[in-house]
């Protein structure tokens, strides 16, 4: 089964808000003891790019941590890319030695940075991404995809399958409407399944999951209901067992049934 063989290869999390500010170096240097503090480490880098002069006077701006332990990998950027752009705070781990040392690290770096910004930030989207591999059911990933997933004909002469050596396949679904009070409720989901270039045998599986503070209609219009925001209360450990439990109870299920 997919789900017995299935490895993950990274975590991250990020949260969108506003409104649209500066950071100073500063405040990045504040963001970054408050951090160091919170895991309980010393060994974080810190570095601040100011980025273009904005019309308003304003720059952009980029603010990295980062700490490496052997393969694995901590990073937490706070920026701003663009002039109407609200700020990121994004938080991303690589081979993760478990679930569950992500999820701490995550949340106590999230409520730190938040500290250090005050309290006059609203969280405006939520995204949480989970990337992994497993082991193709006969070895291949290019053959399960394209004949199991796929179902490309061999008598097709469009596809040249002693050929193949790449497949993928992806599908969206919408943030519908949520939930009063049930913020996790909803998401809008993209999923990602290709070969797994370094090694054709395994499949590499991409889930995100996006909550925005408001839903489009099915037209594409936005209608705010007062009782229809997402307050975004919850910590990112969270939004990432969301995440988990939609790739280990949807999307390698309906792979190991095809």
């Amino acid at each position: 089964m997919l789900k017995n063989s299935y490895q993950t290869r990274g975590l991250s999390f990020a949260f969108l808000i506003g409104p649209p500010r500066n950071l100073t170096r500063q405040i990045g240097m504040s963001i970054h003891s408050a951090v160091c503090e919170a895991l309980g480490v010393d060994d974080i880098a810190f570095q601040y790019q100011p980025g273009e002069r904005q019309r308003s006077g304003e720059r952009l701006f980029s603010i990295s941590l980062t700490r490496e332990d052997e393969r694995k990998s901590l990073t937490i950027t706070i920026d701003r890319k663009a002039q109407d752009d609200p700020v990121r705070l994004f938080l991303g781990c690589s081979w993760p030695t478990s679930n569950d040392v992500v999820f701490e690290d995550f949340d106590l770096a999230c409520e730190a940075a938040f500290t250090s910004l005050g309290d006059s930030w609203q969280r405006v989207l939520a995204e949480a991404r989970i990337r992994g591999q497993a082991h193709a059911p006969d070895g291949s990933a290019v053959s399960f995809l394209s004949r199991d997933v796929l179902r490309l004909s061999r008598s097709d002469p469009r596809f040249h399958h002693d050929r193949l050596s790449f497949v993928s396949l992806k599908y969206e679904t919408a943030a519908v409407q949520f939930a009063q009070g049930d913020e996790l409720s909803n998401p809008k989901r993209d999923v990602s399944v290709e070969v797994l270039r370094e090694d054709p045998r395994s499949l590499y599986v991409e889930v995100m999951s996006q909550w925005p503070q408001v839903t489009l209609s099915s037209e594409g219009a936005v209608s705010i209901d007062p009782s229809r925001i997402r307050s975004f209360r919850s910590p990112p450990s969270e939004y990432l067992s969301n995440t988990i439990d939609y790739t280990e109870s949807v999307v390698l299920p309906h792979l190991d049934k095809i």
